[in-house]
């Protein structure tokens, strides 16, 4: 694992001074060209710049390190703390530049390029690294995860998704018995312990077995609350974990309400021309209005319509009904995903819309309006309402949003209760970075045509 260290650290200076070269070069070729009506003094020749790079690498590895880039982590886990780490040495290499002052010689700007360009270049080096090292088997820690089977599997499939982590499954331990042997013949450097799977004291006596061998995470049945974040309280020698809706907060719901309505009408203005042509089209195809109501339920369940673009023939559940009545495989299809995949109530237009995701543009309106937000959970049906259980008293403490982790992780292709799920975790663990996460892995989906239908 040293020399994948190595490698990242190597990276790290690579990309920053390609940040440098790229900064030094937009501030004298560009920036004061453009800024002609300003007086912006010539840079000093390059090699004059070269403590300035020297001293952001030093603090930059040194905030890293404390940041835990250099730790196994998913892709937008690390990337959170890369711009941490990025933000926290510009502002340092300037407090060093002040104490200095004309001893260390720096151009403002090309600090503000460097944060920019840094921000931009370091991940993308880590990604193509990473890449790279993990398919020559390089970096990779190979781990154990021990619980019962079908646990330990769901974990597996998680960690595989996080393949930017490093993380390699050589073994699934239900029965522990010459584990430790396993542990050693396997080299295997880190183990996940499903918690819910034994007893406390087997828990302990496990714990005490592997201490040593590997690094040891144990996974606490508190995750099948959906609960990633909470409070931490120490009672004596006890810990105890408060969940808590960060949504509840008051200036939580404001800050996400500001971003709506920035988010929704910029997205309305640049997609205003695109309306124009999707209502054409829906019109020339179909006889029916173009766009298409739907009852809704609503934070608190309060029912509100919601907007799509028309993209099934008008009398679509009436021919809903008639095709669950006499096609058991539909009904079951149906039941399970709440979708049909080959729906045949849908339009030639309304295929191309649903593929691409364009038939939910109108929900921009219902965001603007304050029913809806651009990300949060699954916009339900009132019928649906009964098949929710207690999910309900979670999920609707918040607005519904146009695209949510159910939308990144499936679509269409995830059963019900997974659905549930998933709103219950967003729900609870909501952040601004969370949303931003998930818009832009909603644009990944979208190009690729995950699960839509």
């Amino acid at each position: 694992m040293r020399f994948f260290w190595a490698i990242l650290l190597a990276g790290d200076a690579l990309a920053i001074s390609a940040s440098f070269l790229l900064s030094y070069f937009l501030r004298e070729k560009i920036t004061s060209r453009v800024l002609n009506t300003l007086y912006m003094p010539h840079l000093e020749p390059l090699k004059s710049y070269l403590p300035f790079v020297l001293i952001f690498m030093v603090i930059w590895i040194a905030v890293g390190w404390e940041e835990q880039i250099y730790e196994p982590r998913g892709f937008w886990d690390e990337l959170k703390a890369i711009w941490i780490t990025d933000i926290l040495t510009g502002f340092l290499t300037l407090s060093i530049a002040y104490i200095a002052k004309r001893d260390f010689i720096l151009s403002r700007v090309m600090l503000l390029l460097t944060i920019f360009s840094a921000a931009l270049l370091v991940p993308l080096f880590r990604l193509v690294l990473k890449k790279i090292a993990f398919t020559l088997g390089v970096g990779l820690r190979p781990v154990a995860i021990i619980g019962k089977e079908r646990e330990s599997e769901n974990l597996a499939e998680e960690l595989e998704r996080e393949w930017y982590a490093g993380y390699r499954v050589k073994e699934i331990c239900e029965d522990t018995k010459r584990l430790e042997k396993k542990i050693q013949e396997k080299n295997i450097r880190e183990v996940f312990i499903i918690s819910s799977c034994f007893a406390p004291r087997t828990l302990r006596s496990l714990v005490l077995r592997l201490e040593g061998l590997a690094e040891i995470n144990i996974i606490p049945e508190v995750h099948k609350l959906s609960l990633a974040y909470g409070k931490l309280k120490n009672i004596g020698i006890y810990m105890s974990l408060s969940p808590y809706y960060k949504l509840s907060r008051r200036e939580n719901l404001i800050v996400k309400r500001i971003m709506d309505i920035l988010l929704s009408s910029t997205l309305l203005v640049l997609f205003s021309p695109l309306f124009a042509v999707i209502a054409l089209a829906i019109k020339l195809d179909s006889r029916g209005p173009v766009f298409y109501k739907q009852k809704r339920l609503g934070r608190g369940e309060k029912p509100f319509f919601m907007f799509k673009f028309r993209s099934m023939k008008v009398d679509a559940d009436r021919v809903l009904q008639r095709i669950l009545r006499n096609n058991p495989k539909k009904r079951e299809e149906w039941e399970k995903y709440k979708k049909l995949k080959n729906d045949p109530r849908v339009t030639r237009v309304g295929r191309f819309l649903r593929k691409w995701s364009l038939d939910e543009l109108p929900q921009l309106i219902n965001v603007l309006k304050g029913e809806m937000s651009m990300v949060g959970p699954r916009p339900y049906l009132p019928k649906e309402r009964g098949d929710m259980g207690d999910y309900r008293k979670v999920i609707f403490k918040v607005k519904p949003g146009i695209t949510g982790l159910w939308q990144i992780r499936g679509r269409n292709t995830l059963p019900f209760k997974v659905r549930l799920a998933l709103d219950e975790f967003y729900v609870r663990n909501w952040s601004l970075w969370l949303d931003f996460v998930i818009l832009i892995k909603t644009t990944k989906a979208i190009l690729e045509r995950e699960g839509a239908y």
